[in-house]
């Protein structure tokens, strides 16, 4: 693998780029693309950031969010995949990314398929934490603003610090961020208590009906469009449920299956020890060890009888 010394230093050599979050895109996409446009924008280099989903309406209260575009916009250089850890995370851009001559990727998920011609992917616990270092190699003093989006995506991603992929290096970033002004307590609000009241209604229908396999070691909360439709909520304001179900007593693994459309669904995983990387991976997703995702279509309870055999076949005895 390249190193991240030699990853800047190329960087530093194009003239305009586009930096591409992945679709669903959560604080650690776009907190790192965008940041990392701010970097490469203070050296001369011209940068967009696109998304083919739009910008969940909880990250605009930082105001670099509205700078996310759904098109690339005219020639690039370089095309750079943020966060994204395999071709088809980017949407409706992987064919072009494919096909286009100078492409890049940035990356922390250990299933990376390491598609792009230049390939920087180092298993931190967030991308957040890469572009960090980046930016240091990059020789860019911190802003406020870049400390901010970078500590939301270290936050996001480690469930405010709470999930088992911290580590020393974790927090000595944070720190740093710290010091250069992010503020964690409104990015706390915004990112894990902030919600609105249709929100607490989808959350309360949701968590009514989790169902548990394996002795309550397996946990599965689901969220159907018709639940999203009941309690006037937002496809994108399910960030967090599996959450609550990795709060439950016993629970080694828990998954949210969630209808994106007619016999659509996308799979989240957490564990507290067992690979959902290998898990999600039956399916062709990915991820890391404990925390990874798919998508798999079918009929609902055909979706959880597929997700509770994988499931079965990593659960310890």
């Amino acid at each position: 693998m390249i190193s991240l010394t030699d990853f800047a230093g190329k960087l530093l050599k194009e003239k305009k780029v586009a930096l591409i979050a992945h679709v669903r895109p959560d604080g650690d996409t776009l907190g790192s693309c965008l940041a990392l446009k701010e970097a490469l924008e203070s050296l001369g280099i011209k940068a967009d950031v696109v998304c083919d989903d739009s910008v969940p309406s909880r990250f605009f209260f930082l105001n670099e969010a509205s700078l996310v575009k759904g098109e690339l916009n005219g020639e690039y250089s370089a095309l750079v995949a943020v966060d994204c850890a395999d071709v088809s995370r980017l949407g409706k851009f992987a064919e072009q990314f494919l096909s286009h001559k100078n492409t890049y990727s940035i990356d922390h998920h250990v299933s990376n398929t390491r598609y792009a011609k230049v390939n920087y992917v180092v298993d931190n616990a967030s991308n957040a934490e890469n572009i960090l270092a980046l930016v240091s190699a990059l020789k860019v003093n911190l802003t406020k603003s870049m400390a901010n989006l970078l500590a939301m995506g270290i936050m996001t991603d480690t469930g405010n610090f709470r999930h088992k992929n911290v580590t020393a290096n974790t927090l000595y970033s944070a720190g740093k961020l710290v010091e250069s002004g992010a503020d964690l307590n409104t990015i706390y609000f915004y990112m894990f208590s902030a919600q609105t009241k249709e929100r607490a209604k989808l959350f309360g229908i949701t968590m009514s009906k989790i169902r548990y396999f394996y002795q309550g070691r397996f946990a599965v909360a689901s969220v159907s469009l018709s639940d999203i439709e009941k309690a006037g909520a937002k496809a994108d304001e399910t960030e967090g449920f599996i959450d609550f179900v990795m709060g439950i007593i016993g629970v080694e693994v828990g998954a949210c299956v969630m209808e994106t459309a007619k016999n659509k669904f996308k799979i989240s995983f957490r564990s507290k020890g067992v690979d959902v990387n290998a898990v999600a991976g039956t399916f062709g997703g990915g991820g890391h060890t404990l925390a990874s995702g798919c998508q798999i279509q079918g009929e609902i309870e055909e979706v959880i009888d597929k997700i509770q055999f994988a499931v079965s076949r990593y659960l310890p005895e």
